[in-house]
């Protein structure tokens, strides 16, 4: 796995949101130890972080919530 090939692909990881076999990879090299690639990822959790803090709170009607809850209870 070449690094420079993983430059669009952190935040992705981040946010569990890569499919099995790129996420698979990622997390098997980062295992190894790779300095450039935690650092990458370190930054992307920490973008990632501050984007959330600046969305407004969302105001879910009690329907979409429990859907939204029943929805991460499956993962």
């Amino acid at each position: 796995m070449v690094c420079r090939n993983l430059d669009d692909l952190y935040e992705l990881f981040v946010l569990g949101t890569l499919d099995g076999g790129d996420g698979r990879e990622i997390a098997e090299h980062v295992s190894r130890g790779c300095p450039n690639c935690i650092y990458q990822l370190r930054e992307a959790t920490l973008t990632l972080y501050l984007l959330a803090q600046t969305a407004k709170p969302a105001r879910l009607k009690p329907k979409q919530k429990s859907h939204l809850l029943h929805g991460l209870k499956k993962k």
